[in-house]
């Protein structure tokens, strides 16, 4: 029997689609948009458009103001800073359990991210590089073995993935990304908690300095 895959909905796709744009900055902070616009450029109807706007306000991407028309959400450092905090207090936990937990098999997965977000980095393919730092993440969520920091943590790097294609503007910050994962990684191996935390906090800390200094700069 033919297996049939889920079908996406054109207001799935419209909102796929325009997030995408937000997060890698190609639709600017503070840059007005139209739906018609949208429409045109995404070849969608208005409908699955002004459904994708609604649902992106909610995230907070965009604002929506009556009269006024919808414009990109500008940049935040408050609420980047606090997504920092958070980071800082969550994360550092997931790394700490998983120098505790982590299987072979799952650190053999790290090794491999590792030598995948390198190629990545040497090749500047700045969407790769980003895919493949939030599955790191995901590896170290998943050998710390819990379920509800997993969730916290995914919502907190989708609340970070705009500063993240900020931050890489950066010449050769993600080179330090890539040392700073070979070191947790090694935190991990060693078994070795307070390694595996520093590590940690150092790439949280440096990811908030050199995003800090784009964003003062833009």
């Amino acid at each position: 029997m033919k297996t049939v895959g889920k079908r996406v909905s054109l207001r799935d796709t419209a909102y796929d689609e325009i997030r995408k744009l937000i997060v890698t900055c190609e639709l600017r902070p503070g840059q007005p948009l139209t739906v018609t616009d949208l429409a045109e450029a995404l070849n969608i109807g208005r409908t699955p458009v002004i459904q994708a706007i609604d649902r992106l306000a909610v995230d907070g991407l965009v604002d929506v103001m009556p009269r006024k028309g919808i414009v990109v959400s500008p940049v935040s450092l408050d609420d980047f800073m606090e997504v920092i905090e958070m980071r800082m207090v969550n994360e550092t936990a997931a790394v700490r359990w998983a120098a505790e937990r982590a299987s072979r098999a799952e650190i053999d997965m790290m090794e491999a991210n590792l030598a995948a977000i390198w190629q990545a980095a040497k090749d500047r393919n700045i969407e790769e590089f980003i895919s493949l730092d939030r599955d790191f993440h995901r590896l170290i969520t998943q050998s710390a073995s819990n379920r509800i920091l997993g969730d916290v943590l995914s919502s907190l790097h989708d609340k970070a993935l705009r500063f993240w294609f900020i931050s890489l503007k950066a010449p050769d910050h993600n080179i330090r990304v890539c040392e700073q994962h070979a070191a947790v990684i090694e935190g991990i191996k060693s078994g070795n908690l307070d390694v595996a935390e520093k590590a940690m906090r150092e790439h949280i800390a440096s990811f908030q300095m050199n995003a800090t200094s784009q964003i003062m700069r833009a």
